[in-house]
């Protein structure tokens, strides 16, 4: 578990500086393109747009999140949005279902089992090599058994995890970047606070269990057996039952819509502008066109704003809804706020899209304003017109700021709760276990 551990970090840390790195470069590089384009057609500097690209969280080097599954290259193109590309995923094997190797996965998944290991013999091996009835009959209470064996796990547990625990925050303070040093601190507080619940609740649910049965292969058998069940099957089951209950469109019925209502926007603005209803009609004049292309955009940002809007909605209610039935499978749970906290959720990234989306419509008003005062003004010369330097720097560089740790706790604070339950629960139910049987 430890040598897993510390090769999960130190693929991540040097995974993450690689591509901030290479990111870095072409967000600069890009930029660059577009301030020295030359002299154009603004229309058409407008149709080759400009790249942004999302800046990997240092905290992605213990959880990488959707990340991999979702890209982090926006286009910044004329009249549409345009969604992440160049996905990781899309050049993986089928392996890449299995989950990523990162310190997050290895304690979501492997963590629990490395408790039973330790922890399933706990009262069922002493009840059965007659050493327990002896412990009691010394005049120890079963309380302060059940909490000394918890304090002996979770000794046990913290010797294995601190060294790599250790060279997790070493690792992510050292690709710290232009990030605020108070909030990843907060940041790596929160999944402390987060994967503490959740190991915490599984050794007393460990204990509970092997004071519950007579032998340590019984109590061996049923961890396993709910090992199984609730972090293996029961995530998938839980995701399939949020997406029936809240289904999103394909991405070509949603293609198609977009499309349908960006149509029957424009038809409106251009009928009630331009007199006409098929856009870029020819009877509209060329002295027309900037002012055109101003009003064409702006109808569209509200049907983008709803459609994107609600989709984006659709899955966020779905994650909400394996928040709450989290509490009969707490991995869910903690793997909602895991990647909450080290800024590599939905959340997170819809965040980043809005912010790329606000940029390209800030594109798309200097293009128009402009066209506006030179280019129309030309008549039918207006796409002879040339815009210079002075207009492209016009448009500022895009500067991205992940939102701080407040806004993962307000979206995501379902879960840390969950948690918090399930730690209780697991609780009550070792004490139950334990005092249900005072003379073992």
């Amino acid at each position: 578990m430890v040598v897993l551990m510390i090769a999960a970090i130190l693929t991540g840390w040097q995974q993450q500086r690689t591509v901030q790195a290479e990111r870095n470069a072409g967000q600069a590089l890009d930029y660059d393109a577009w301030l020295k384009q030359g002299w154009r057609h603004p229309h058409n500097a407008a149709d080759q747009g400009m790249h942004v690209f999302k800046p990997d969280p240092p905290l992605s080097v213990i959880d990488p999140g959707i990340d991999p599954f979702v890209g982090s290259t926006i286009w910044l193109r004329s009249h549409r949005q345009s969604e992440t590309k160049f996905r990781p995923a899309q050049d993986a094997t089928g392996l890449k279902r299995f989950g990523n190797l990162s310190p997050a996965w290895l304690l979501q998944v492997l963590g629990p089992l490395l408790v039973i290991i330790l922890g399933f013999s706990a009262f069922s091996g002493e009840r059965e090599q007659g050493t327990l009835r002896q412990l009691l009959s010394l005049g120890v209470s079963t309380r302060r058994l059940l909490w000394g064996k918890a304090l002996a796990l979770t000794g046990a547990l913290g010797l294995l995890l601190l060294p790599a625990a250790l060279l997790a925050s070493m690792a992510v303070l050292s690709n710290l970047g232009s990030q605020n040093v108070l909030d990843v601190a907060a940041r790596l507080a929160l999944l402390g606070s987060a994967y503490g619940l959740y190991l915490g609740g599984a050794v007393f649910f460990v204990l509970g269990v092997s004071a519950l049965c007579r032998t340590a292969r019984a109590s061996l058998f049923l961890l396993l057996a709910l090992w199984i069940a609730c972090v293996l099957i029961a995530p998938r089951a839980i995701a399939d039952f949020a997406n029936r209950a809240y289904p999103a469109p394909s991405r070509l019925a949603f293609e198609s819509g977009l499309t349908k209502d960006l149509g029957t926007a424009a038809t409106k603005v251009w009928k009630a502008n331009f007199g006409v209803s098929t856009q870029w009609d020819a009877s509209v004049p060329l002295n027309k066109w900037g002012k055109a292309l101003q009003v064409d955009d702006r109808a569209g940002y509200g049907v983008l704003d709803r459609d994107f809007g609600s989709l984006w909605d659709t899955f966020e209610r779905q994650q909400h809804l394996q928040e709450l039935v989290g509490i009969i499978a707490p991995v869910v749970s903690l793997r909602s706020f895991s990647m909450a906290a080290a800024g590599t959720d939905f959340s997170h990234h819809r965040d980043f899209s809005e912010s790329a989306e606000k940029q390209r419509r800030r594109i798309q008003e200097v293009v128009s304003d402009d066209l506006v005062k030179h280019a129309d003004p030309l008549g039918n010369q207006h796409f002879s017109y040339k815009a210079g330097p002075a207009v492209w720097a016009k448009v500022p560089r895009f500067n991205y700021r992940a939102p701080y740790a407040a806004f993962a706790l307000r979206r995501h604070g379902i879960s840390l709760a969950m948690l918090a339950i399930v730690f209780a629960i697991s609780i009550l139910f070792a004490r139950f276990a334990v005092t249900r049987r005072p003379n073992f």
